[in-house]
């Protein structure tokens, strides 16, 4: 059942008051009145890693996108490549980030293989134009994207892999754990939350109807963005913004009921934002429009292969089975060239259904 989006106006009229004579003998202390307010601004609401981390990330992305720009080689320079992902040498433009004594690999799954993506950008950033079998540039409207063999667009790999591989991983066990938290053990669970919440990277006043622009410090980034540019369909920033601050306000109220609740809500829209994603990046690449364009069709399908990367740190009771998800993981690691010129597009067909199926689509 679809449900209406939730700004923060609508929030602020409908605040809502929670309380219960009740005593939850197993958690112990009895659910007290608590509010739900607007925005997440909880008087001890600190989340400075999670976000730390989401801007490191975005600050490497943006830098491996520079070698996009325009039609001529960009150089990069992997000791600064390097020393990002470390966090050595000052390598950041944010100060903050260079001081945290924190960075991204600490936390990211599977953190070689997302390095070896954002490495291959500088391998393949040369002047060799990019066919089956061999890496190179693919033109793409005014500017170039860089890919392998096999047309798998590193920079978009990298990217959209971290997402999955460290912010979502992160949330999922962030959030997984509060539910075996004592109700008396607000601290801890709030903690926890409060993390989760960080690696969402929506602003604590999130408005669904607003158009952030980019030059907003604190626009939604990463996940966050994409609440409204793949997650409209499904009310997904409204939802997932509500549920935490519900659940955040009902962990003050020791109310383990209607906290458990919000974890199920946002973790089950979280994860179909990841399939929406997907299922949009496996269905534009073949649509009449592209085919023939590979600079659409191999970004498109780069973005895709992230996100089913995503997929993999989904939490225990996903609507997607395991046999499913290594369908999807198998395709998306063929050959795109191959993906592409197959007659019917059979593969990338199964992908869409298997994503409209679990996901409800």
């Amino acid at each position: 059942m679809k449900q209406s989006l939730i700004t923060a106006a609508t929030i602020t009229c409908a605040v809502l008051a929670f309380s219960s004579c009740k005593k939850d003998e197993e958690n112990g202390p009895s659910v007290k009145p608590y509010t739900v307010p607007a925005t997440y601004t909880f008087s001890n609401a600190s989340y400075a890693k999670s976000t730390q981390r989401v801007k490191m990330a975005v600050e490497i992305d943006g830098y491996l996108k520079l070698a996009n720009t325009g039609s001529a080689i960009v150089p990069l320079d992997q000791t600064k490549l390097n020393n990002m992902f470390s966090n050595t040498g000052n390598p950041f433009a944010d100060a903050s980030l260079n001081a945290s004594g924190i960075n991204i690999t600490q936390l990211t799954a599977d953190a070689s293989l997302y390095k070896s993506y954002a490495d291959s950008v500088l391998l393949y950033n040369v002047n060799v134009p990019a066919v089956q079998g061999t890496g190179g540039l693919v033109p793409r409207s005014a500017n170039k994207i860089i890919v392998g063999p096999k047309g798998l667009e590193y920079g978009q790999a990298f990217i959209k892999g971290t997402m999955g591989a460290m912010l979502f991983k992160e949330a999922v066990a962030a959030l997984t754990s509060v539910k075996s938290i004592a109700a008396s053990d607000t601290l801890s669970a709030q903690a926890k939350w409060d993390e989760a919440f960080g690696y969402l990277a929506v602003p604590t006043n999130y408005d669904t109807t607003v158009a952030y622009p980019s030059s907003d410090v604190n626009r939604p980034l990463l996940w966050g963005g994409y609440l409204a540019e793949r997650g409209k369909g499904i009310q997904a920033g409204g939802t997932i913004f509500q549920a935490f601050l519900k659940g955040r306000a009902a962990i003050g109220g020791y109310d383990v009921a209607v906290r458990d609740a919000q974890v199920d809500i946002i973790l089950a829209k979280w994860e179909q934002l990841a399939a929406a994603a997907a299922l949009n990046y496996v269905t534009s690449p073949i649509a009449s429009s592209s085919i023939g364009n590979y600079g659409t069709q191999l970004h498109g399908l780069s973005e895709g292969f992230g996100f089913i990367l995503s997929l993999k740190y989904r939490p225990s009771g996903s609507v997607l089975s395991e046999a499913n998800y290594q369908t999807l993981r198998t395709i998306m690691h063929k050959d795109f060239y191959t993906l592409l010129n197959e007659p019917g597009f059979t593969d990338l067909i199964t992908a869409q259904n298997i994503l409209k199926t679990a996901y409800g689509l």
